[in-house]
């Protein structure tokens, strides 16, 4: 398989999809969104497989740094372009594009200590599928979280910028971040109950960081779900909420492994 060949076309392919979208946010062209969604799919699906010959090796899985960052960035891509086609999330092919394309040239260019895995199961396989798909839908939920904490900012000090002519409406912007929430949350749950299940000790001494800071990003992403239906919280406090447990969730995973394979 050519590595740098896929790798190559994702990076140029991403590129032209971050330069259309921002086209259409600056209002220059007309928005076509079979267009954008072709360009984004032929850029997965390149960069899914530069992805799959760096993770795949020795009939296991090398979850090192840099390649777990690629895995991580071909799926929130992938998901957010299922997402899109039926909601209006095209806004954040902005971020994610280029996080992807950054995503490729550090699996290319840099080594981090290889992180081997092998799965005697497809019980352990199943969890790893679980938790890196909570992961891409929460770090969507941040994303989303992100622009309707600006979205609410602006509008309560009544200033429209583009970004607001550009997002959808509030409510909507809200509705979507709960779908993400939703579907993170349950993703996670299954994560960490057939990680319960099929892995020896989730507390072991190289387990125990991530899968406290998990359980507390559980906590969190649940007491806001509750507190929606019982409080009604909603806007900034929903914005906040969410990005404090994906803060969490985040550190639980790429944290440990920046100290231990790049840091030490």
């Amino acid at each position: 398989m050519n590595i740098l060949f896929f790798g190559l076309t994702s990076i140029a392919l991403y590129t032209l999809g971050t330069t259309y979208q921002a086209l259409i946010y600056f209002r220059k062209v007309p928005s076509k969104p079979f267009f954008a969604l072709l360009i984004g799919l032929v850029a997965a699906a390149a960069h899914s497989t530069m992805t799959y010959g760096l993770v795949s090796v020795n009939g296991g899985l090398d979850l090192s740094f840099f390649n777990a960052s690629s895995l991580f960035a071909s799926l929130i891509v992938a998901v957010l372009l299922i997402i899109s086609v039926q909601r209006p999330t095209q806004n954040l092919f902005l971020v994610t594009y280029p996080i992807a394309i950054a995503t490729i040239i550090c699996a290319l260019l840099f080594d981090a200590s290889p992180e081997e895995l092998t799965y005697q199961n497809s019980g352990i396989l199943s969890h790893i599928i679980l938790s890196v798909l909570a992961y891409s839908v929460f770090t969507l939920a941040a994303g989303q979280a992100f622009l309707l904490y600006l979205q609410n900012k602006q509008l309560k000090t009544n200033y429209t910028s583009l970004l607001i002519r550009n997002l959808p409406p509030l409510q909507t912007m809200e509705t979507l971040l709960f779908e993400m929430i939703w579907t993170g949350l349950i993703l996670l749950t299954l994560g960490i109950v057939s990680g319960a299940i099929f892995i020896d000790n989730l507390f072991a001494q190289h387990l125990a960081h991530k899968t406290i800071l998990s359980i507390i990003a559980w906590s969190i992403f649940a007491a806001l779900l509750i507190g929606r239906q019982v409080k009604g919280w909603r806007g900034i406090t929903a914005s906040k909420w969410t990005l404090w447990g994906c803060l969490f969730l985040m550190l639980g995973y790429f944290g440990s492994k920046l100290v231990i394979e790049i840091i030490l």
